[in-house]
């Protein structure tokens, strides 16, 4: 099956989990609450201190074409307003039910822990799974403002860190490419 209008991995960016393991102890997490105001089973941290830390500083640098915005307006509202966050998700007793993000198009994501996947839905009416996108040990970028998801039940943990992106689905794509086509021409000189 084509994923491409879902899911967009990079393999190509050097990604270590570690190189966020290693301070996620130093940061509260608090429960999230959707924009509907139904509590979630996943915990958030939208500590500005976290744009600090020299890994989150770096991935900045690599997606500093991308519209990643830092406006920050009280992220209870549900996410894509702060313009990152740390999620740990705790899906033993329910899963994330089928939605779509309300404010942010798309969302750049490093899978922290594994193995751990995402529901992907044909519409947001149907709860039919059109498929399940096991995460890679690489970034990844969702269409999640557009592609319906949900994230089953399950006993792994689920730990993630998060760039809100606001550009279209199609923009994404565009700098994927230009990209890869620089990213070829370094690796070419080098």
């Amino acid at each position: 099956m084509d994923t491409s209008d879902f899911v967009i991995e990079l393999p190509q960016i050097e990604f270590n989990p570690n190189d966020f393991l290693s301070f996620i102890d130093n940061y509260e997490f608090k429960n999230y609450v959707s924009s509907y105001g139904n509590k979630t089973p996943q915990d958030v941290c939208y500590d500005k201190k976290l744009l600090e830390e020299d890994i989150i500083r770096h991935y900045l640098n690599i997606f500093k074409d991308f519209n990643i915005s830092f406006d920050y307006i009280d992220a209870s509202k549900g996410t894509g307003f702060a313009g990152w966050q740390l999620v740990a998700g705790d899906f033993r007793n329910q899963g994330l039910a089928r939605h779509i993000d309300t404010y942010r198009p798309t969302c750049i994501t490093f899978p922290l822990t594994f193995p751990q996947s995402i529901d992907f839905h044909e519409t947001d009416e149907t709860e039919d799974i059109l498929f399940t996108y096991q995460y890679p040990s690489s970034i990844v970028i969702l269409n999640s403002g557009t592609k319906s998801h949900s994230v089953s039940p399950t006993t792994d943990t689920r730990l993630q860190f998060q760039f809100d992106c606001y550009n279209s689905w199609e923009e994404v794509k565009e700098l994927v490419k230009l990209f890869k086509k620089r990213r070829k021409l370094l690796d070419f000189i080098l």
